[in-house]
């Protein structure tokens, strides 16, 4: 029996191996794919392909005896991969035809998200240093700048620092009268307006960015990034030509527009995952015996609460406190559970069907 479980391992070990490489040949075919769409101008996603690929792996599963569910799950990882292969050669391309190199200077630049845009001007060749005296201790292969008035001389400089932070750096570079192009990342805009119309004011290439995902991207296949309308059509243009050849989707907003949809993109969804884990942490109920009563519904909440709540607490509480539209949306909040609570204390089905109605039918347009 030993020896027969030995030979059947070892017949696993070699089928490990040939999907590996047959993995390997996938990726390389991937490639020259993306090598073609990039020729023609086209984008790396196609979702149409995409689903007929989802589509040929759970009917073939069906044909073979195997679970659907797992065809589908590695035909989703296949293509992944295969998308990051695309996107890391259309990188690498885009590096080539870059031109000379640039100065950069990343504001907080050892923070998560100053690694992030420091590797990502990095791909392009161009030369990257941080200023960052709260992260002087950290190790990077970038090199530590002394103050901002050796960074006045870069050729971009972005703000990767606390919101409550930023105003201050934008004046003084204000005050150095940077030539650079100056741009802030924050995850919202208000706090920063005064700042920001002064530096314009005063012949400053100002504008505002928000990537609309974290440090842990690997790809911007399908990501949002949001270039703010500070008021110098040509400095948006600039600084929009930044990403502009990457894979993500690039859209422009006002300054005030940013933070009213932030109120809900990140305002709502943060505050109602924390309050949903807050409710579970005063509950009666261990997360022991909920992980074994749970439902996929409540499982599907939980890969998305626990996240959020190890981020970070300070950038979170920001997001909350300093934006001027989230009493609004508090208020919304109140109220849509206020309604829901009627509805439920009083027994009214047809109020409650009702709200689910507005929430379906708002959802109605969605793309799949």
């Amino acid at each position: 029996m030993t020896a027969k479980l030995s030979d059947l391992r070892d017949q696993v070990r070699a089928i490990d191996d040939q999907l590996l490489e047959l993995v390997a040949r996938r990726l390389r075919l991937a490639e020259e794919i993306g090598q073609v769409k990039f020729a023609a101008n086209l984008p790396i996603k196609d979702y149409q392909v995409e689903k007929a690929v989802l589509d040929r792996s759970r009917t073939k599963a069906s044909a073979l005896g195997i679970y659907s569910s797992l065809a589908e799950e590695l035909a989703r990882l296949l293509i992944r991969y295969a998308v990051i292969a695309q996107d890391d050669d259309r990188h690498q391309r885009q590096r080539q035809d870059h031109g000379p190199a640039r100065k950069v200077a990343v504001i907080g630049g050892r923070g998560r998200m100053g690694r992030w845009v420091s590797d990502f001007f990095d791909a392009f060749g161009d030369q990257v240093s941080h200023v960052d005296h709260a992260g002087t201790g950290i190790e990077s292969r970038y090199p530590l700048l002394g103050s901002l008035t050796e960074a006045a001389d870069s050729d971009i400089i972005v703000l990767s620092t606390p919101i409550s932070a930023t105003p201050g750096i934008i004046t003084e570079l204000t005050k150095l009268k940077t030539e650079a192009l100056v741009f802030d990342i924050c995850s919202l805009k208000t706090p920063l307006l005064d700042a920001i119309k002064d530096a314009h004011l005063a012949g400053i290439r100002i504008g505002s960015v928000h990537p609309m995902f974290g440090p842990d991207a690997d790809v911007l296949v399908g990501r949002n990034i949001m270039i703010c309308q500070v008021g110098a059509a040509d400095v948006t243009n600039q600084v929009r030509g930044l990403f502009e050849s990457t894979t993500a989707n690039i859209t422009e907003v006002s300054l005030e527009r940013h933070d009213e949809l932030m109120s809900y993109v990140l305002g709502l969804s943060h505050l109602s995952n924390l309050v949903f884990a807050d409710v579970l942490a005063k509950g009666k109920a261990s997360y022991q015996e909920l992980h074994q009563a749970a439902s996929t519904t409540f499982n599907a909440q939980l890969g998305v609460t626990v996240p959020v709540t190890k981020e970070n607490a300070a950038l979170y509480f920001e997001i909350q406190a300093e934006n001027g539209y989230t009493g609004k949306l508090l208020s919304l909040l109140a109220e849509s559970l206020a309604n829901y609570e009627r509805a439920i204390t009083n027994h009214d089905q047809a109020a409650f069907v009702a709200l689910m109605g507005e929430a379906k039918e708002f959802f109605s347009d969605r793309p799949i």
